[in-house]
Formats: C-alpha cells, structure tokens, sequence
C-alpha cells in the first residue's frame, strides 16, 4: 500500500488532492479529499437522491471508466493533450489513480489557465490555444465544459506552451449519442469551444 498521508499534496481540487507519486517523480497520484468521498457526498443530499447507487457519487469511478475507453481507442493521439494514464494503486486515503505529471521547463508546476492568462496571453500561449482548439476537432475529444481551472499551461520554454485537461475529461452526455455519431460529436466540440473561448477571454487583463 503507497504511503501518502506524510506528503504533501502538490495540488487539492474540488473533490480530489494530488501527490508525486513517492516512487515515480514523473506520475501524479490522485485520491479523493476525505470530505469527498462517494459516502461523505451522499450523506449531505436531501430526498430520494440520498439512495443512489454510491457509484454515481464517485468521482474515481467516473473518471477510470473514462480513462479506461480512451485506452481502449488506442489513438495516441489523445495523450497528446491528456495525461497518460498508469493504472490505480491502493493507498493510505483510498483508491489512487496515477497518471502523468507535469513540469515546465524550470521544474515548477504548471499553473491552469485562471493562475496565467490574467498575466495576459503571449504569442506562445496563444499559438497552444490554437493548437488545442485544432487538436480537439481533430480527435473529435469530447470532454465535459472545458474549465479554465481544469486546464493546465504547461511551460516547454519561456515562449512554448502545451495545454493539458487534467480534470473534466470523458462525454457528459447520460445517452451518449456524440460517441456513436461523428457528425454530433463536431456539433458538440464546437459548442464546447465557443463557451471555452468565452470563459478564457473574460480573464485576460483588458476584461
């Protein structure tokens, strides 16, 4: 069992914390914060929704399925904008999920979009943005809205960067009819991208 709780997590989102992994400084183990997880959740709902399965309150769960349809497509070009994903490991707090870490060039994290474009947007970041945009009509990636704090700008050089969804991945749809239907799937990405490109420009510092 992988030992976390005398480390400190390198980042803590809204239901999970991330660690380097302690035996792979290239991986990024993520366990779920003790207040949220799938038995914490359901005890704050009201109603009938405190008898859904457990499951559905599990953000590990959701997030392996995802994880485990996008190897079964056996595109690499999905890494290219995904951390890769290594399996899951028993911990201290849970189960982990391990999968790429990030670095920028310096060896500092990278920060997600709502840390660096109130910065303002440089030429090199803005050419990743387009990359990205392209990357995901190309794939054809659908992923829930793409948040700016979901998303990480990762640094290769004072003037080249690399955005990375490191949360927020997988079809939200419940019937997922975008999965089975190419020309669904465009109108989709395209939605996607418009509220994207909505939510990334009103944190520029001229807004």
């Amino acid at each position: 069992m992988l030992q976390l709780k005398h480390l400190k997590p390198f980042a803590v989102g809204g239901t999970r914390r991330c660690y380097i992994h302690p035996e792979d400084s290239e991986r990024c183990v993520k366990v779920l914060r003790p207040d949220r997880t799938p038995e914490a959740r359901r005890a704050l709902e009201k109603g009938w929704r405190r008898f859904r399965n457990l499951k559905g309150f599990d953000d590990q769960w959701k997030e392996l399925k995802i994880y485990r349809r996008l190897n079964a497509k056996q595109n690499p070009r999905i890494w290219e904008h995904v951390p890769r994903f290594f399996g899951t490991v028993d911990t201290d707090q849970g189960l982990g999920i391990v999968t790429e870490l990030f670095r920028n060039h310096n060896g500092d994290f990278p920060g997600n979009l709502e840390q660096v474009l109130p910065d303002g947007m440089n030429q090199g970041l803005r050419a990743a943005f387009d990359e990205f945009k392209s990357w995901l009509r190309e794939v054809l990636f659908l992923s829930r809205d793409l948040l700016p704090h979901n998303i990480i700008a990762v640094e290769n050089d004072p003037e080249q960067y690399r955005l990375i969804i490191v949360d927020g991945i997988g079809n939200s749809e419940f019937i997922p009819v975008s999965d089975w239907f190419r020309f669904l799937a465009r109108q989709k990405i395209e939605r996607k991208i418009k509220k994207f490109d909505y939510r990334t420009s009103i944190l520029l510092p001229d807004k």
